[in-house]
């Protein structure tokens, strides 16, 4: 037995607000209009008696036909859901990789400023060598001249071999897959020279 509190709720609830009657009308007609183009179960037994077909028989294949459509259109749901799914990993690969390639990116930018770094010091100590040797040049042998010629020419071999350390650590780490990646994408060296290949000094 309804209470009158269920009566009221139930009359309530079947009321319409009035900024909501242009859609509810709107939304009528095209059902009315979509209405037009469907038949009754009743009808389509009409035909199918016409057609010497069972009655029963038109109700089971409408109601194949009405459960053959929900199949399609949960297939049709269910490759849109795996659509999305697909479309979000690889967005989430790209984000991972991208992050990869960026710090891929500077720890290659940090080991080639080091390479720099060193090799700007190899040339600055070859060009102090270089100007040792042009003041000793045509003087006389001597232990302090022989001591000041072999110092300049130790504190090359010494920056040289760091330099070389520098390429080779840089050579490596370029050698990884994100980082050949990084050093294509960014312009960056593959691969750096070892001293004895930029000069013969």
């Amino acid at each position: 037995m309804k209470t009158r509190e269920t009566e009221l709720e139930t009359a309530q609830s079947e009321k319409i607000d009035y900024e909501d009657v242009d859609e509810v009308i709107a939304l009528a007609a095209r059902l009315a209009e979509a209405d037009k183009d469907r038949l009754r179960i009743e009808d389509l037994e009409r035909v199918g008696a016409e057609l010497e077909i069972p009655p029963h028989h038109v109700r089971r294949a409408a109601e194949e036909l009405a459960m053959r459509r929900q199949r399609e259109a949960a297939q049709q749901l269910a490759a849109r859901r795996r659509l999305r799914w697909a479309g979000a990993a690889l967005a989430a690969i790209v984000l991972v990789l991208g992050g990869v390639t960026l710090s891929a990116r500077a720890s290659l930018e940090q080991a080639r400023a080091e390479v720099q770094r060193r090799r700007a010091q190899v040339e600055n100590v070859v060009e102090r060598r270089e100007r040792t040797r042009a003041r000793h040049e045509g003087a006389a042998p001597s232990p302090e001249r022989d001591a000041e010629l072999a110092g300049a020419d130790n504190r090359v071999s010494i920056e040289r071999r760091r330099h070389d350390e520098d390429a080779s650590a840089y050579n490596a780490l370029a050698s990884g897959l994100s980082e050949q990646l990084a050093a294509r994408l960014f312009g960056l060296p593959t691969r750096v020279p070892l001293s004895n290949e930029i000069d013969a000094r």
